[in-house]
C-alpha cells in the first residue's frame, strides 16, 4: 500500500524546530507493506482523514525517521481480528484516531490502517465519512479533558437537565475544533459553559452551546468573567500557549485548570494545572520528540473514557455532539500535503479541513 512516512534524522529535526519553520519536506508517500493485525485489532480501509496541527508537527521535528503520519481517519472494516469480532464486521463504516508521528505501521495517511477494536466507534449511515473523520484527536482531547474535570460520564452518557448547584465550567478557545467538542460535551452533562474566542467565532461558540463567550484579547474580559461568574472552579485551556493558562487560573479562586501544552505549576494558590497528552489511551509508555524527549506512561483510566465516549458516540453525534464546521477536499496525498501547508500557514481558523480520498 502507500502511505505517508517521515525522512528527518534527528539533527534536521532540531534546526527546524530551532528556527520555528519546516526546512523542506519532512515526509514522503512510500509504498509500504499492509499492516498485520493482532486478536484484539481491525484493519481499516481509509477512506477519509481529518487534518491536525500536530500533523505537521510530527512532520517537521517531532517524528522519527520512517514514522507513519496521520491521526484522525474514517473508512471501512478491511479485516477483524479474532477478539473483534463480536463488536466490528467487514464492510462496517468505522472511524477513531490513532497515535500516528511515532510508529512505522501506525499512520491515517494511508491506504490501510490498524487500529485497537476497542478504541473507534461505528459511523451512522445518516452521517459520512468525511464528517466522522473530525471524531479523532478534538473529540477525544475534549472527553478526556472534562474527564479531568471530573464531569461524570454517566451525565454526558445521559444527558442531564441544568442545575443551578453545578458552579460553570470555562473553555479557553471555545472556538476552535477541541473547543466546540467541548462545549457540546459538558452542556450535555448539564453544565453551563462559558468560553473565551476571537470575535469572529463568537455565533459559532454560542451556535454549539456556549452561553457566554468574551474576547480573549480584552483587558477587561477577566474581571467581567470573574463578576459575572463569580463560583468557576473548573477550566478547560484548549490553547495552551502564551498567557492562555494564567488566564484561566486567575478566573479561579480555586480549582483546577486543564493545558494540552505542559505549562508547568500554576502560580496562584489553590488553582492546579493537568497537563493532558491524548495518546496516553493506546495502551503503550511512548516517548514524544524520541529520542531525546519526554516519555509519557499509559494511563488505563484514559483508555476507560476513551473507550466508553467512542462506545456510545453513535447515538450521541447526529442529536448532541455535531462535528465541527467542515471544509472537504476531494483527493489523496497531495491534497493531505497541501491541507498541512495551509494549516502551517494558519490559514484554516474557523474550519476543519477534510481530505475525502477518491
Amino acid at each position: 500500500m502507500k502511505a505517508v512516512v517521515t525522512n528527518r534524522f534527528l539533527p534536521r529535526r532540531l534546526l527546524s524546530l530551532a528556527l520555528g519553520s519546516a526546512l523542506g519536506q519532512g515526509a514522503q508517500v512510500k509504498d509500504v507493506s499492509i499492516p498485520e493485525i493482532k486478536e484484539n485489532e481491525v484493519l481499516v480501509k481509509v477512506r477519509a482523514v481529518a487534518l491536525n496541527p500536530i500533523d505537521f508537527k510530527d512532520i517537521d521535528f517531532i517524528s522519527p525517521r520512517n514514522s507513519g503520519i496521520g491521526c484522525d481517519y474514517a473508512g471501512e472494516v478491511a479485516k477483524v481480528g479474532k477478539n473483534s469480532g463480536q463488536r466490528w464486521k467487514v464492510g462496517d463504516k468505522i472511524a477513531g484516531f490513532v497515535h500516528g508521528g511515532l510508529y512505522p505501521d501506525i499512520g491515517s495517511f494511508a491506504e490501510y490502517l490498524k487500529i485497537d477494536g476497542d478504541l473507534a466507534w461505528k459511523v451512522p449511515e445518516e452521517m459520512t465519512l468525511g464528517e466522522a473523520a473530525t471524531y479523532g484527536v478534538p473529540a477525544a482531547t475534549a472527553m478526556l479533558g472534562l474527564s479531568y474535570l471530573d464531569v461524570s460520564w454517566a451525565d454526558v452518557q445521559n444527558g442531564r437537565d441544568l442545575g443551578e448547584e453545578r458552579p460553570p465550567i470555562f473553555i479557553y478557545s471555545g472556538g476552535s475544533n477541541v473547543g466546540l467538542f467541548a462545549i457540546q460535551l459538558a452542556k450535555r452533562a448539564g453544565y453551563n459553559v462559558i468560553a473565551t474566542a476571537s470575535p469572529r467565532s463568537f455565533d459559532l461558540a454560542k451556535r454549539y452551546g456556549a452561553d457566554a463567550v468574551y474576547d480573549y484579547k480584552s483587558s477587561t474580559a477577566v474581571a467581567e468573567i470573574k463578576k459575572a461568574y463569580p463560583n468557576i472552579t473548573r477550566a478547560l485551556d484548549c490553547f495552551s500557549e502564551g498567557a492562555s493558562a494564567t488566564f484561566c487560573a486567575d478566573l479561579l479562586k480555586e480549582g483546577k485548570v486543564v493545558t494540552l501544552l505542559d505549562q508547568g505549576k500554576s502560580k496562584k494558590p489553590n488553582v492546579t494545572y493537568k497537563f493532558l497528552m491524548v495518546y496516553t489511551v493506546f495502551g503503550q509508555d511512548f516517548q514524544l520528540m524520541a529520542p531525546i524527549g519526554p516519555v509519557f506512561k499509559a494511563l488505563p483510566s484514559d483508555r476507560d473514557v476513551l473507550s466508553q465516549f467512542y462506545g456510545s458516540l453513535s447515538t450521541l453525534s447526529l442529536t448532541a455532539v455535531r462535528p465541527p464546521p467542515i471544509t472537504r477536499i476531494n483527493g489523496g496525498f497531495k491534497e493531505i500535503f497541501e491541507g498541512l501547508e495551509t494549516l502551517r500557514k494558519g490559514q484554516a481558523r474557523g474550519t476543519k479541513l477534510v481530505v475525502e480520498f477518491d
